[in-house]
């Protein structure tokens, strides 16, 4: 992607880049950020979460992502002009919020969230261990697109049902990570 980049500016090619952050969808195929909850909130298990839990993530539904993408079409000169656009939600959680969230959207009101020294590294949490998000602002300012229209807690009641549905429950997991990082910080 890089290297096309520095060639299209090179050359004086008209070309927009979208560079979108952790997306969830029905039509995505990336479950692993979401999932990483679900596998722990239904085996009872707790949830390492590094830090204090406050980091801010923008996760954004995959349908959110497609509107960014066609409204290049609103203002093609004005996308080639900006070039680059950050493609996400403006609706940022914490990391703790996640876990409350799908906590609800599963039916468990009793979760327990262990958080630990981030110098110990991510064992297998799906995020960054800072705060890591983009703005939208620019595709907002640019090229009219509206926002998001989905909500990370109005849609996890269908990813629960489709987590069951893939398979979720009966996964084999053995949590060895998570267990070592805790461990480590006892």
């Amino acid at each position: 992607q890089v290297l096309y980049e520095k060639y299209a500016i090179e050359n004086g090619l008209p070309f927009v880049s979208f560079r979108p952050q952790y997306i969830y969808g029905e039509k995505s195929n990336k479950w692993d950020y979401i999932d990483w909850y679900f596998d722990r909130l239904v085996r009872g298990q707790p949830l390492p979460i590094p830090g204090d839990g406050s980091q801010k993530v923008s996760l954004t539904n995959s349908e959110d992502v497609a509107s960014l993408l066609a409204s290049v079409l609103n203002d093609e000169a004005a996308a080639v002009k900006q070039t680059f656009f950050n493609c996400g939600t403006d609706q940022l959680v914490s990391y703790d919020e996640v876990a409350a969230m799908c906590a609800e959207a599963a039916g468990i009101s009793d979760y327990m969230i262990e958080h630990y020294d981030g110098s110990l590294g991510k064992a297998k949490f799906p995020f960054r261990l800072t705060d890591f998000y983009v703005s939208p602002d620019t595709a907002k300012e640019k090229l009219g697109w509206k926002g998001p229209k989905h909500s990370l807690v109005d849609d996890l009641p269908w990813y629960y049902e489709s987590y069951k549905a893939r398979g979720g429950l009966d996964k084999e997991m053995e949590f060895v990570e998570d267990k070592e990082v805790l461990s480590a910080t006892v």
